[in-house]
């Protein structure tokens, strides 16, 4: 009897042991995946900065030449230094973000892993980016704003995980987008004139449930960017796509909401 309770006690410590490795090595994984990516961004931002480096100093040499040759006109030299204010505010942008950190790796852990149960279909999880993506087709019916009572569950859940202790340092800005099929339902076209309305009156409605759940407000911004900006091209005579229809939640650092996606 002492030799069994021996045996079991000893495979059940083996077991232990084995799955302690399985998640050790998950977790390993996680973090190398994760400073890839990391990485990556880095590499990428530095890159983007150096190209506009490129072009301010193409602007700035166009600019000193004007000046020797023909520096009469006060409304090409207002337009030439406005573009390299414009471009010179981009490289510092593009600056601070080479600085900024990925999300932390609890938060992205948890963001994957309720994604994952939420199911492909409604959501899905841009590790890459911090982009939480959900389908518009899912979350709401057709010409309408209305967040349906199947979605709302998720959004509570994803909410939840905003009110962590280790989300406390991030906002998140709501973007709605649409396909490029035009309104011509009369009713549907009296609450929502256009695709820019549509992607935007959606966006507050993803938000008021986001705070319904209680998110801050004041960690929320919403935009709406109608039809253009497209995942995937649209099909020919105004038909769409249901890729295009969707709404993007993007997950930025506490401050940054100023930041406009690209």
């Amino acid at each position: 009897m002492i030799c069994r309770q021996l045996i079991s006690i000893g495979l059940l410590g083996f077991v232990l042991f084995a799955l302690s490795g399985c998640v050790a090595e998950a977790e390993y994984k996680k973090c190398v995946r994760r400073n890839q990516i990391q990485q990556q961004r880095i590499l990428d931002l530095e890159a983007a900065q150096e190209r506009e480096r490129l072009e301010a100093d193409k602007l700035r040499q166009e600019f000193e030449l004007y000046m020797k040759t023909q520096g009469y006109d006060s409304e090409k030299i207002a337009a030439l230094q406005a573009a390299l204010a414009a471009k010179q505010a981009k490289i510092d942008q593009l600056s601070s973000m080479v600085g900024q950190i990925a999300l932390p790796a609890e938060l992205s852990s948890a963001l994957a892993d309720w994604a994952s149960k939420s199911g492909s279909s409604l959501v899905t999880y841009d590790e890459e980016n911090g982009i939480v993506r959900f389908k518009s087709d899912l979350l709401f019916k057709k010409g309408d704003d209305a967040v349906q009572s199947s979605a709302k569950g998720q959004l509570g859940e994803f909410a939840k995980i905003l009110n962590t202790s280790a989300a406390k340092d991030f906002d998140v800005l709501i973007v709605g987008h649409t396909d490029d099929v035009p309104i011509l339902k009369p009713s549907t076209k009296a609450k929502h004139p256009s695709n820019w309305h549509l992607s935007a009156h959606r966006s507050i409605s993803v938000q008021k449930v986001l705070a319904s759940s209680g998110l801050a407000q004041t960690r929320m911004a919403v935009m709406g960017l109608g039809e253009f900006r497209p995942m995937e091209p649209n099909k020919a005579g105004n038909k769409g796509n249901p890729v295009n229809r969707r709404v993007e939640i993007y997950i930025v650092p506490a401050g940054h909401l100023r930041t406009v996606p690209n």
